[in-house]
C-alpha cells in the first residue's frame, strides 16, 4: 500500500455545514393525514403543509434540540473481557423547543388541547382552564428549516408521525427576558404507517 499524507485524501466541503436561522414547527391532530411526499421534485422546495397543521410562530434562539438515546444489554463471557454480543433494548427520540409567542395556539398546546379545539385565529387572546387531565393528546409534527437563499438554499424536513408533549419547562415572567413556553415532544411509532420519524434534505433547483 502506497504512503500518503492527510491533505491529499481530505474529503470535506464547507457547503455542507448547516445553520438553521429560518425554521418553523407545525402541529396537527393525530387524525390528520401525513404527506406522502415532503418535497416538490421540480423545485426541491418543501411541499405546502397539509390542511390541519398549525404553525406555532417564533422559536427561541436555542432552536430545536433533537435528543436521542439508545440503551443496550451486553452479554459477557468468562473467556473475554469485551462483550460477546450486545442487543438494543430501547431507543428514544425527543424534540425540545421554547416558543416565544404567547398566542392562543402555543397556549393551547401548553394546556394539552387537541388541535381541533384550538381557536381559528391565534392572535385574538385566549382563556384556558386546567382541570382533571389524564394525559396529553397525540399529534402529528413537522419541522421545516431553510439554510441559505435562492439557488444556494438547502431545505430540511423533519417529521414525527405520532408525538406528544412529555415534558414542560419553567414559564418565567420578568422584566428582562421574554416569556417562553418550553415544550418537549417524544416520538412514538405510528401503528397506521409503521413509521416514527422522517428526515430529508433537498437543494434548491433552477428552472
Amino acid at each position: 500500500m502506497a504512503a500518503t499524507d492527510v491533505a491529499s485524501i481530505l474529503n470535506d466541503n464547507n457547503k455542507n455545514v448547516r445553520k438553521w436561522g429560518t425554521q418553523l414547527l407545525a402541529i396537527a391532530d393525530y387524525s390528520t393525514e401525513m404527506p406522502t411526499a415532503f418535497f416538490d421534485e421540480t423545485t426541491g422546495k418543501p411541499n405546502a403543509l397539509p390542511e390541519g397543521f398549525k404553525v406555532l410562530g417564533y422559536i427561541s434562539t436555542d432552536g430545536a434540540k433533537m435528543s436521542r438515546s439508545t440503551e443496550s444489554s451486553d452479554v459477557q463471557a468468562v473467556q473475554d473481557l469485551e462483550p460477546v454480543r450486545s442487543d438494543i433494548t430501547s431507543r428514544n427520540r425527543t424534540l425540545q423547543l421554547t416558543f416565544l409567542e404567547m398566542n392562543a395556539w402555543v397556549k393551547a398546546l401548553a394546556h394539552g388541547l387537541p388541535v381541533s379545539q384550538w381557536p381559528a385565529k391565534n392572535d385574538e387572546g385566549f382563556e384556558y382552564t386546567d382541570g382533571e387531565t389524564s394525559d396529553f393528546p397525540y399529534y402529528r409534527l413537522i419541522w421545516l428549516g431553510q439554510d441559505g437563499i435562492g439557488t444556494d438554499a438547502h431545505y430540511r424536513v423533519e417529521a414525527g408521525y405520532r408525538v406528544k408533549v412529555t415534558n414542560q419547562g419553567d414559564n418565567t415572567k420578568n422584566r428582562s427576558d421574554a416569556e417562553g413556553e418550553d415544550q418537549t415532544f417524544t416520538f412514538f411509532r405510528d401503528p397506521k404507517t409503521n413509521k416514527t420519524f422522517y428526515e430529508g434534505e433537498k437543494i434548491a433547483k433552477t428552472a
